[in-house]
């Protein structure tokens, strides 16, 4: 696969040229950019895959739901509709995508979860709506610059960090690495729990060679106890875990420590469940005779409509629930809420 990569390496000086046009323009005004009188909040990468986006969404949402009327649009990977749509209660990860839904069931009410291929035509229409919406959180908004925002969040995972990558299709960056500069904060996501400072601050001065002014946070990914879905039961020691995320792996090292994982079942990123797919995975149990099934939460949103599954009547499914643990998370919150201050 690297070596696919490496050939296709003057496509990936072509596709950075281009980008470094179309964001020069943005710089200069040939491209104009949409200004809003409510708060605009992009939550992005430079990279290709998950970085953590979905939770630092959902970190933003309850930081500003209880003081703010709070809206997220998001594309809706993976949604079998089109264009602008707000979420309702006969929505579900087919209608809207995985994670805005899961937004939606976490949330309900307290906050308008909408999907668009065109951020900035998703704003307008949510007031149109409800002009009382004051703070819209775009998620994966980082190239989508016709949506002025007052304030770009951008994160990068420490594992595969965007100062050691490359642009598409080589690497993984969807633009230039110089791209980091728009950042008005950076989050380095997926950390060790235990980062040293020293190593921190190696991470601080690779940035820095790239975004000068952005303060710099590291946070990382806690789990929860596994959760039951549509029975209360417990799990079984041995289980099957079922994942459709771009990175899997750290899910069934962290499940390894109290589990023995009998199958793997992995699926490409946002993929759609069907029918056919319980179907196999029920006759694959079946033949470990197993009877736990863990997911992750974005999986099990994707999974509800299959409910009454007879696959389900003999297998209990669980989800792992995270937690997004960021350092000095007062500082984040003071900056976070005196941008949307500064703008009401």
């Amino acid at each position: 696969m690297k070596f696919i990569r490496t050939i296709f390496f003057p496509f990936s000086i072509l596709y950075a040229w281009f980008m470094s046009v179309r964001n020069k323009q943005f710089n200069t005004g040939q491209r104009t950019q949409t200004q809003f009188d409510r708060v605009v909040i992009s939550v992005g990468n430079l990279s290709m895959g998950g970085t953590g986006k979905t939770p630092m969404i959902e970190l933003l949402i309850r930081m500003l739901k209880n003081e703010y009327q709070v809206a997220t649009i998001s594309r809706g990977y993976g949604r079998k509709t089109r264009g602008f749509r707000r979420a309702n209660t006969d929505d579900t990860a087919s209608t809207i995508g995985d994670e805005p839904f899961q937004f939606f069931k976490k949330f309900g009410n307290e906050i308008a979860v909408s999907v668009c291929e065109e951020r900035i035509l998703a704003i307008p229409s949510l007031l149109l709506d409800d002009d009382s919406l004051e703070v819209f959180l775009l998620d994966d908004a980082f190239q989508h610059r016709q949506a002025g925002r007052d304030l770009d969040i951008m994160l990068t995972d420490y594992n595969h960090p965007f100062y050691k990558d490359y642009v598409l299709p080589t690497g993984n960056l969807r633009e230039p690495r110089k791209g980091a500069g728009r950042a008005d904060m950076i989050v380095v996501t997926k950390c060790p729990a235990d980062l040293k400072s020293a190593e921190k601050e190696e991470v601080v001065q690779s940035i820095r060679a790239y975004n000068a002014k952005a303060d710099i946070f590291f946070s990382h990914i806690g789990y929860l106890p596994v959760v039951s879905v549509f029975e209360p039961s417990k799990p079984m020691q041995e289980i099957a875990l079922l994942t459709g995320v771009a990175k899997a792996q750290p899910i069934a090292d962290y499940l390894e420590k109290s589990y023995k994982i009998m199958e793997h079942l992995e699926y490409p990123d946002h993929y759609n469940f069907r029918e056919r797919d319980l179907v196999d995975i029920g006759k694959k149990l079946k033949a470990l005779e197993l009877k736990t099934l863990v997911t992750t939460e974005k999986d099990m949103v994707r999974l509800l409509p299959f409910r009454e599954h007879p696959i389900f009547k003999t297998i209990d499914l669980f989800y792992l629930p995270i937690e997004f643990d960021i350092d000095r998370l007062k500082d984040f919150k003071e900056q976070l809420m005196k941008v949307v201050e500064n703008v009401n």
